[in-house]
C-alpha cells in the first residue's frame, strides 16, 4: 500500500528506498548561482546542516557556476524532496537579501534520478566530479575545491599548515566550531567577518577549515564502490562518465572565462562583491555586456549567464551593437 501511494504521489519522480539518487539543479534562467567564496562557503554549509536534520546521506556534491549536482541516498523522497527545496530556499534567500535581489533562484523543479547498481552509480560518482574539469576549470577533478574531493584524505588541500597562526586565524576557527556545534550554517555577514584582515595563506587555511568541520559527506558509502580512494580518482582520469537520466543542458565552452569576467569586473569596475553585477540597473549592465565582449573570450551566452541580463534571443544586437 505505501509504495502504491508514493508511486501515485510521485508519479513523475522515479525513487527507490535507500539507493543512490542524483539530484540536478539549475538557475532560473540558467544564470550563475556562484561568484564568490562565500557563495560557495553559505551554500555548502546550509547543505551541510539540513543533511543533519533530514537525515540524508550526501555521497557526493559538485557545485558549478551554474548548477549543482549532489549524490544522496535517504529512505524516503518526502525527506530528499523537503531537503533539497529547503536547502534551495534558504540559498536563495540568503543571496538575494546580500545583493538586494528579488525573485526565485533556482528552476523551480529538480532534476532526479535514481541510480541502483554499482555500474550506473560509479558512472555518476565519476561524471559529478569530472564536471569541472569538462568545463576546464581544472586538468584534474581532485583539484577542483568545491567538488570536495580532496578533503576525503586531506583536511587542508588548498592551503599550507600555519605553524603560527594570527589571532584572527585562532578567533575565526573558535566561531567556526561553536556554529558547527550549534548545527547553524554561517551567513554571508559571518564569512566575510570571519576573512577579513587575513593573509591569502590563512583565507585558504580558514575556507580548508570550514569545510572540513562542516564535513557531511558519507566517505564510506561513496568509497564502497572503488577498492579506494586512489582508483575512484584513476576512474575519474580514465572517463568522463555519463548521466542519460537528467536532461541537463550543456554548452560547449570553458566555464574558465567566467573568472576572466569576474576578475575584470573586480578590478576595473570596482565592484566587490562581484554578484552585485546582478541588481545594476539593464543599461548599466548592457554596456558591460560590451565592455566584457570586447575584452574576453566569453561567448554572448555566458556574459549574459554572469550579469543576470535578461534579454530575449533577438535581442542579441543589443550588445553587438
Amino acid at each position: 500500500v505505501a509504495k502504491m501511494y508514493v508511486m501515485r504521489k510521485y508519479r513523475k519522480r522515479r525513487f527507490v528506498p535507500g539507493e543512490c539518487m542524483h539530484v540536478y539543479q539549475r538557475s532560473v534562467g540558467g544564470f550563475n548561482l556562484f561568484y564568490d567564496v562565500e557563495d560557495f562557503i553559505v551554500f555548502y554549509t546550509i547543505v551541510s546542516v539540513l543533511s543533519r536534520v533530514y537525515q540524508v546521506s550526501v555521497l557526493e556534491m559538485c557545485l558549478m557556476i551554474d548548477h549543482v549536482h549532489v549524490l544522496i541516498s535517504s529512505a524516503s523522497l518526502d525527506e530528499v524532496s523537503a531537503f533539497v527545496r529547503h536547502y534551495s530556499s534558504l540559498y536563495a534567500m540568503e543571496f538575494n537579501n546580500d545583493v538586494g535581489r528579488k525573485g526565485p533562484l533556482f528552476h523551480k523543479s529538480f532534476g532526479s534520478a535514481p541510480k541502483k547498481g554499482s555500474k550506473k552509480i560509479r558512472s555518476t560518482i565519476v561524471y559529478i566530479g569530472n564536471n569541472p574539469v569538462e568545463k576546464k576549470l581544472c586538468e584534474m577533478a581532485e583539484r577542483y575545491r568545491w567538488n570536495f574531493l580532496q578533503y576525503i584524505r586531506d583536511e587542508n588541500p588548498f592551503s599550507l599548515p600555519d605553524k603560527n597562526p594570527s589571532a584572527e586565524l585562532q578567533r575565526a576557527k573558535s566561531e567556526v566550531r561553536y556554529m558547527v556545534r550549534c548545527n547553524k550554517y554561517l551567513t554571508y555577514a559571518q564569512v566575510r567577518r570571519l576573512l577579513y584582515g587575513l593573509k591569502e595563506n590563512e583565507r585558504n587555511v580558514l575556507i580548508d577549515y570550514i569545510i572540513s568541520k562542516y564535513y557531511m559527506f558519507d566517505t564510506e558509502h561513496l568509497l564502497s564502490y572503488y577498492e579506494n580512494y586512489d582508483e575512484m580518482l584513476n576512474a575519474m582520469k580514465s572517463t568522463a562518465g555519463s548521466e542519460h537520466d537528467i536532461k541537463e543542458k550543456y554548452y560547449s565552452g570553458t566555464d574558465a572565462v567566467y573568472r576572466d569576467m569576474y576578475d575584470l569586473v573586480k578590478h576595473d569596475y570596482q565592484i566587490f562583491p562581484v554578484k552585485q553585477v546582478v541588481v545594476l540597473p539593464v543599461e548599466k549592465k548592457i554596456v558591460m555586456a560590451r565592455y566584457l565582449k570586447n575584452k574576453t573570450a566569453a561567448s554572448y551566452f555566458q556574459i549574459v549567464k554572469f550579469l543576470h541580463l535578461d534579454l530575449e534571443s533577438e535581442d542579441k544586437m543589443v550588445i553587438d551593437r
